[in-house]
C-alpha cells in the first residue's frame, strides 16, 4: 500500500510541474515581439547628430538676418580670436549723403561661388559658407579713390575661421563669402558706438 501512496503522490506532483510550465509558456506567448518592419533605426550622418534646417551645412542653425545699416561706407575689416571663438570685424566710415539706404544681409550659401563681374570661379576654404552683402554701399569718394581699402581674400587659417572673400565691388555692392569649420554658430553684431560690423564663428 505504502508503493501505490508514494507513485499517487508522484504522479501529482509530475503533473502539477507540467501545468505550471505550460502557463509559464503560454505567458510569455502572450506579449508578442514587435514585427520586424516596425523597428526603424535610428540613422545618424557622418560626423554626428543629423545637421538641422537653414544652415549653412553646420550643426548650428543660420538665422538669417537683415536691416538698414548706419552707414554707407565701408572702410576696413579685420580678423581676430579670442579662443573661443573668431571674428571678422567690418569698420564702417563716416555717412555719406549718397547713397541712401544702404542694408545689410546675411544668410547660408553653398558653393559654387563667382566673381560678381567677371563671373569665374572662386574657390573659398571651408565646410560650411556664410554671405555677408552690403547694398547701397559708396564704393569710391569724389576723386574716384576706393572706400573700402582692405583686404580682398584673407585666408587666417584659424581653428573655426578659414577663408574671406570679396566676391563683389561693383555699382554700390559688396558682397563677402566666408568659409568656417566645425559645427559653431554664426552671428552678426551691429555696435553703434564703435560703428562696427562683428560676426563671430564659434568653435
Amino acid at each position: 500500500m505504502t508503493g501505490a501512496s508514494d507513485r499517487s503522490v508522484r504522479s501529482r506532483r509530475l503533473a502539477l510541474a507540467v501545468v505550471l510550465v505550460v502557463t509559464s509558456l503560454t505567458g510569455c506567448a502572450a506579449t508578442p515581439s514587435p514585427p520586424a518592419s516596425s523597428v526603424r533605426p535610428t540613422v545618424t550622418p557622418p560626423g554626428g547628430a543629423p545637421a538641422p534646417t537653414g544652415t549653412a551645412g553646420g550643426g548650428c542653425p543660420v538665422v538669417e538676418q537683415s536691416g538698414v545699416l548706419r552707414s554707407n561706407t565701408l572702410v576696413d575689416i579685420s580678423i581676430s580670436s579670442d579662443g573661443l571663438s573668431d571674428r571678422i570685424i567690418l569698420a564702417l566710415g563716416d555717412p555719406a549723403p549718397e547713397p541712401r539706404g544702404s542694408t545689410g544681409r546675411l544668410k547660408a550659401v553653398q558653393p559654387p561661388f563667382a566673381q560678381g563681374g567677371s563671373g569665374l570661379p572662386v574657390e573659398v576654404e571651408g565646410t560650411h559658407f556664410v554671405e555677408f552683402r552690403l547694398d547701397g554701399m559708396l564704393l569710391a569718394d569724389e576723386n574716384g579713390n576706393p572706400t573700402y581699402v582692405g583686404e580682398t581674400s584673407v585666408k587666417p587659417g584659424m581653428l573655426a575661421l578659414r577663408q574671406v572673400e570679396l566676391t563683389e565691388a561693383f555699382e554700390g555692392v559688396y558682397v563677402f563669402v566666408i568659409g568656417y569649420d566645425g559645427n559653431g554658430c554664426v552671428t552678426l553684431l551691429d555696435d553703434a558706438t564703435a560703428r562696427t560690423l562683428t560676426l563671430t564663428i564659434g568653435r
